[in-house]
């Protein structure tokens, strides 16, 4: 019952979202925009946002390198990505083939409570670089609402104190301090285990910078994939577009997914019309979400076909 309200929630959330846009753009004109890309500077942004997925998977493997060795290969890591992102198109928020993923990655290993935790401390990562990113941009761009400098500062500054919380023993003690009274003994116990499943990334600093860098460059090819795609569709009107823009409002849309929806599905395509139609207009902003959602769709494409054709999805 609970799943069947949780899917009906999604589905109405991603539904309403959808109309709103659908409701603010010209259907007709939306395909003559697409149909009038650039395919020459398209294509490489599409190519661009596919061949992410190995940095995805790179990013998760060095994680789980500092910790288990060469207990999983590289390759098996990369199916698993690519399994999420195919079943993030079923699961709660856009980041939902993450259940997926622990789920795969956890199956008939030991430690799986340490296992699993890289999965949501690779998701960290991710967050901590592209807010960072988003945050540095609105402070070196000139004309941007303060509110969104402070938004994107406040994420920042949250995810900040979880880093050290969780890469400095002293500053966990310090906070949890006071909570020793009154959290009863077998609670203190699983809390224990759980914060050193989760430290434990964050003490082997090689491997965490690794990821750090690794993720960055990831997320700063993700924007560029993204303005390519804008850039093609802008490409006869001849219309400049700062690049800045697109550090900016990216990682806020990355936040925007996080609510619950199929996939981000509805969010996603209202928040690119939202925050690019100043710049670009309404329907070319909405081309542009298009675009994104196709390259989604093919990795989803290629996940289905791993999910379906290989073992991986026999092992219960």
């Amino acid at each position: 019952m609970r799943n069947k309200i949780s899917l009906i929630v999604k589905v109405f959330i991603s539904g309403v979202f959808l109309f709103i846009v659908l409701r603010k753009i010209e259907i007709a004109s939306l395909g003559k925009t697409i149909k009038s890309c650039y395919l020459p500077v398209a294509i490489p942004g599409i190519i661009l946002a596919l061949l992410l997925s190995f940095l995805l998977s790179l990013r998760w493997f060095i994680l789980i390198k500092g910790n288990f060795g060469k207990e999983i290969n590289y390759w098996e890591i990369w199916k698993f990505t690519m399994i999420g992102l195919f079943f993030n198109n079923f699961l709660p928020t856009g980041a939902g083939g993450d259940i997926a993923k622990v789920y795969y990655v956890v199956k008939e290993r030991e430690r799986k409570l340490s296992l699993g935790s890289s999965v949501i401390v690779d998701r960290f990562i991710g967050a901590v670089s592209i807010i960072t990113i988003g945050m540095v941009a609105s402070f070196l761009s000139e004309n941007v609402e303060e509110k969104v400098r402070i938004f994107l500062l406040i994420i920042f500054l949250f995810l900040l104190f979880f880093l050290f919380f969780l890469s400095n023993r002293k500053i966990a003690s310090f906070f949890y301090s006071p909570l020793r009274r009154i959290v009863p003994k077998r609670l203190q116990e699983k809390i224990q285990l759980l914060y050193n499943a989760f430290s434990d990334y964050f003490l082997k600093r090689k491997f965490l910078i690794s990821a750090l860098a690794i993720s960055f460059f990831l997320q700063i090819i993700s924007i560029f994939s993204q303005y390519l795609m804008a850039i093609s569709i802008l490409w006869k009107e001849k219309i400049h577009l700062n690049i800045n823009l697109f550090f900016i409002y990216i990682p806020l849309i990355w936040v925007a997914t996080l609510l619950p929806s199929l996939g981000g599905l509805g969010i996603r395509e209202f928040s690119y019309v939202f925050f690019f139609s100043s710049y670009m207009g309404k329907d070319k902003s909405f081309a542009l979400s298009i675009l994104v959602l196709l390259t989604i769709i093919l990795q989803s494409i290629i996940g289905a076909i791993i999910f379906f054709t290989s073992d991986i999805s026999s092992r219960r």
